[in-house]
């Protein structure tokens, strides 16, 4: 059904990524229909259902964000790098990019299974959520899936644009493939970002 890709990035959730915890108030992300034509400013976040749609009819990688509503370092996360207009750019260029509320109440029919809230804990989980985090609860994680759902890596903690870049460039090329040939701790010595102007956090 849904398998792991061992042994792909392994790099970067050890030296890229750091998880924390902090209340604050719910995310309510926005719902967009995948666009084409000019290049995006922003992302166009989907959600599990609108992703599953166009994917059966235009097969693509998928981002996923998992979040809760109390998690500070998502809501760091949305402000300081998923805002920033080449990221938004290359995610959208990329990838279906999905907001998971990780929490979720709600029962969700995929791949011929319901997958369902899990009652505990502080307020429990949604098994769709724990299967791709691999039942490591941590928030915020990204999933990046390859469009038939195998987990391409997780990216695991707050990452801020200067390091999520050669990341998100590099999963956007296939360069994690192993025909490619490619290696990741020598691409982002080498990656050249097409900014103008350094990038600096949102004040």
């Amino acid at each position: 059904m849904i398998k792991s890709l061992k042994n792909v990035l392994p790099v970067i959730l050890i030296a890229l990524a750091f998880s924390s915890y902090a209340d604050g108030p719910k995310i309510n992300p926005v719902s967009e229909t995948a666009k084409s034509g000019n290049p995006e400013k922003k992302i166009n976040w989907l959600s599990w259902e609108e992703m599953v749609k166009l994917n059966e009819k235009n097969p693509k990688k998928i981002f996923i964000d998992f979040y809760t509503s109390w998690c500070g370092w998502c809501k760091v996360m949305d402000r300081n790098t998923f805002e920033d207009t080449l990221i938004a750019q290359m995610m959208s260029k990329d990838f279906y990019c999905v907001k998971f509320d990780a929490e979720r109440k709600d029962t969700i029919h995929f791949q011929n299974r319901n997958w369902v809230f899990i009652p505990g804990g502080r307020t429990g989980y949604h098994e769709l959520a724990a299967y791709f985090m691999q039942n490591e609860l941590s928030y915020p994680t990204m999933c990046v899936l390859t469009p038939k759902y195998e987990l391409i890596t997780p990216l695991k903690g707050y990452i801020a644009v200067p390091q999520f870049e050669p990341v998100i460039s590099f999963i956007g090329q296939d360069f994690w493939m192993s025909e490619k040939k490619k290696n990741f701790e020598e691409y982002k010595v080498t990656y050249k970002s097409p900014r103008t102007t350094p990038w600096l956090p949102p004040q």
